[in-house]
Order: structure tokens, then C-alpha cells, then sequence
């Protein structure tokens, strides 16, 4: 321990253990406070004219008093370069969580109050880190643009992972789905995130597919769809529920262009491709807490551009909206009349996807199980829970493989699987000090804080 000045900030108090033996004894010894630092500091002090209380709160400012000499820093590792400039942008959010818990409980709101206010807590804590990480990404990877022509450093490699471990602990520790559960459309959204640099799947995932497509569009001249990987990356697109870049695709297609020209032949190409846009489009949806929730319409019906503000409602709009889906499929004079084969399979194949189709999805998931399981928690099983995806990921594994990284795959598979103690450990193993103290005490919070732990009341 290195003796230092006697910290008064607003570190949140940890611990309180009561003082006693050697030179200082009695009602005035006061107690011994133990505070996080910076993920790997423990901040040691003594407060005399504080007795502890059992709830852990914090001493009242002015009441309290910190005995000469008595402040310690313990540390352990070394926290430097990177890591360090994370640490002391994300221990602000660090202590507020903690502040706001400490004072649920100096209020006596009881266990079901405590309990609310860290998940809030945690909530809160979770979005400001993760935009501390995405800055942080967004930093290195502009250092890495100018200084290495791209080549992604190892700083940046190992703060891009970090970003998406907790972002994806995130979806699954801290209100799955604003407290429904049902957390597929985060789900899709860390994956649009954070899928190029986890590089899972390798030259099969798509973010990787649809970097080589840029280039086949380029050479494809005026007819962009002849493209090789064209179809099948609408299909993965469609897949992974990245609908408005599966509606950009699209709209590279040649037909559309013809068609102002006033080319008949282009029409029925058109009118299927647009079909598929609409079903794209108006694909149902949870709201998130976060987004403004549009009502829906008077009659019940599915609102088109919408999102479901509950999960039976989330139901009927997509028994409807599939509906609409099995309908275009079974049009048949609407593919045959497309006269380019390659643009009337395309189409199915997309329409398909949609459907829940577990022959198509698992050729449009060509990046391994994590693909498969986000699209098929899309596609084909809408009602999966957060506590139901680890049986599909089982399921998923056992038809793609193992990815091509162990370490990858028990990473996931842990946060996946909802144990926060597997999680912990799993995670210990990869990253720093900052990380793990950050993550423990975002998933302590988000399942209840102290009040999670505490004995039930006296009657």
C-alpha cells in the first residue's frame, strides 16, 4: 500500500468495516471505508465520527471526519496507455451507479425500491460505457487509418471486443428487452455493430461478403444485380435484419432504371422487387425504451413503418404481416412473369428468409452459428426469449460447428447463456482489471444491487 493524501471526492463507498485495536479505539474510531479507484485501485480510509450503519450508505458530508495518515491506495496489475484513458473517462459513470444505489438505501425505499433504482442504475451505467467504447473505437481506428493504412491495432483490436462483450452483456443482463425479454431486435443491431471486427465467421460473414460485393457491383456496369454474391447477400442481408441496407441493395437493380425509361419488360421485375421492399420494410418489431413508439392503427392492424409496444401485440402484427408474405410467395404469376431467372430466385430466396424458412436461412447465414442463431430468432422463432437463446445457439453450433475461434465462442456462449457468474469468470480471462470491475458491478446492479442479496423482511 502507497500512503497518499486523504481522498474526500465522491468514489462511492464499497465496504465499511468497523475500526478497532491499536492506538485508536472507542465510540470515536470510526470505520474503515474501501472504495474502487480505476478497476485496479482499492482506495483505503478511515472516517471517524461515522459508526457503521449496515445499509452501507454513505457517511453525511460534514458529519464525518478522515484521520490523518489513514488514506491508502492498493493496487494490483498495471493500468496503462489505452486502458488507462478508459478507466478515468468511465469512473465518473462508475460512482454515479454506485451513488445512486447508496442513496435508495440512505432513503429506506425499501428492497423492491432499491432493487428499481439499480436496475436503473445499471441501465444508465451500461449506455454510458458503451459510449465511451464506441468513441474510444472510433479513435483508434482513425489512428490506425493515418498511421497503418487501416491495419487494425492491437489496441484496437482488444477495445473493439471489449466494446462488444459488454454491449452484448448489455442485451442480455440489464432489462432483456425493456423487461420483456424478448431482445432479437438488439440483438440484431450489436451484431450490425460489431460483427466486422469480432471477424467471426470469417470470409463467410457477412460484413465480410459484402465488402467483396462492393467491388463485383463496381465491374458489374449497369446491371449492378449480375454481381457475383448479389442475390446471396440480399438474402443474408434480409438474414440478419439489416433492412434498409437489404432496400438499398435492391434498389442498385437495373429494372428500376429501365422502367422509368419506359421499358415494359422491366415492369414485372419491378412490381415483385417492390413487393419484397414493402414486406422488408414493415417487417414487425419490438419498440425499444428509447425510441419514440408510434400508436397503432384504429383497426388493429399492423402500422407499416411501426413497432409493437408490447409482446402480444408484437405476435399479432407478425401473424399478419407473415400473411402478407406467404401470399406474395404463392403468387406464382408474379415470379413468372419476371423474364431474368436470376432475379425471380433472388426474390424467393429473400421472400423465403422471411418466412421463417430453415432451409433458406441456413443458406443465407454463411458466417457460422452466430448468423444462423440471430437469424433464426428473427425468422423463425419471433416468441424466443433472452432465456430460451441459449438453446438456440445450441442448436445453431450443432448444425454450423464450432467457430473458428475457441475463446470467441466460450465468450459468447457465456453472456449468451444469462449466468452472470459464468460471465464474470469467462471474461476474466481475456480482459483488464477496468473490465471486470466495470462489468461485475454493472451485472450486481442490474440484478437488483444489495437489495438482490438481502434477507426478506421481519414481519
Amino acid at each position: 500500500m502507497d500512503v497518499m493524501d486523504p481522498d474526500r471526492s465522491s468514489v462511492p463507498v464499497i465496504a465499511t468495516l468497523p475500526m478497532g485495536g491499536g492506538a485508536v479505539t472507542g465510540p470515536g474510531a470510526g470505520v474503515l471505508h474501501v472504495q474502487w479507484g480505476l478497476g485496479n485501485e482499492l482506495r483505503v480510509s478511515r472516517v471517524r465520527g461515522t459508526e457503521p450503519s449496515g445499509t452501507g450508505a454513505t457517511p453525511t458530508e460534514g458529519s464525518d471526519e478522515i484521520s490523518s495518515g489513514a488514506a491508502y491506495v492498493v493496487q494490483w496489475g498495471c493500468v496503462t496507455g489505452v486502458h488507462r484513458e478508459l478507466a478515468e473517462e468511465t469512473l465518473p459513470h462508475f460512482e454515479h451507479l454506485k451513488d445512486r444505489v447508496a442513496l435508495a438505501m440512505h432513503r429506506g425505499e425499501g428492497p423492491d425500491g432499491v432493487a428499481s433504482c439499480a436496475v436503473d442504475a445499471a441501465s444508465r451505467f451500461a449506455r454510458a460505457v458503451a459510449k465511451t467504447l464506441d468513441a474510444e473505437v472510433e479513435r483508434l481506428e482513425a489512428e490506425a487509418s493515418l498511421a497503418t493504412g487501416g491495419k487494425r491495432t492491437a489496441d484496437l483490436e482488444h477495445v473493439s471486443l471489449a466494446r462488444a462483450a459488454w454491449q452484448l452483456a448489455a442485451v442480455y443482463f440489464v432489462e432483456p428487452g425493456d423487461g420483456t425479454g424478448a431482445v432479437t431486435e438488439r440483438l440484431v443491431e450489436w451484431y450490425r455493430r460489431n460483427g466486422a471486427a469480432l471477424n467471426f465467421g470469417g470470409s463467410g460473414a457477412l460484413p465480410v461478403r459484402l465488402r467483396a460485393l462492393i467491388d463485383g457491383v463496381a465491374e458489374a456496369g449497369d446491371r449492378p444485380e449480375t454481381a457475383t454474391g448479389f442475390w446471396d447477400c440480399l438474402a443474408g442481408l434480409v438474414a440478419m435484419g439489416w433492412s434498409d441496407a437489404a432496400a438499398d441493395l435492391v434498389a442498385l437493380h437495373s429494372c428500376w432504371a429501365e422502367w422509368r425509361q419506359g421499358m415494359a419488360a422491366a415492369k414485372p421485375a419491378a412490381e415483385l422487387l417492390e413487393a419484397v421492399v414493402a414486406l422488408i420494410r414493415t417487417a414487425p418489431r419490438m419498440a425499444t425504451a428509447d425510441e419514440e413508439r408510434q400508436p397503432p392503427a384504429g383497426d388493429g392492424s399492423y402500422p407499416p413503418g411501426g413497432a409493437a409496444t408490447s409482446v402480444p401485440q408484437f405476435h399479432a402484427f407478425r401473424e399478419a404481416w407473415t400473411r402478407q408474405v406467404r401470399d406474395v410467395l404463392s403468387d406464382g404469376a408474379l415470379f413468372d412473369a419476371v423474364a431474368d431467372d436470376a432475379t425471380s430466385d433472388g426474390a424467393r430466396g429473400a421472400l423465403e428468409v422471411l418466412a421463417g424458412d430453415e432451409t433458406a436461412l441456413a443458406r443465407a447465414c454463411q458466417g457460422g452459428w452466430l448468423e444462423l442463431m440471430i437469424a433464426s430468432a428473427r425468422h423463425r422463432y419471433p416468441r424466443a426469449m433472452a432465456s430460451e437463446h441459449l438453446a438456440l445457439m445450441e442448436r445453431c453450433v450443432a448444425r454450423c460447428g464450432a467457430g473458428e475461434s475457441p475463446e470467441l465462442d466460450e465468450l459468447l456462449g457465456a453472456i449468451i447463456s444469462g449466468d452472470a457468474s459464468r460471465t464474470t469468470d469467462v471474461c476474466a480471462r481475456y480482459f483488464s482489471p477496468w473490465f471486470i470491475a466495470h462489468l461485475a458491478e454493472m451485472l450486481a446492479a442490474a440484478a437488483g444491487g444489495p437489495a438482490a442479496g438481502a434477507p426478506p423482511a421481519s414481519p
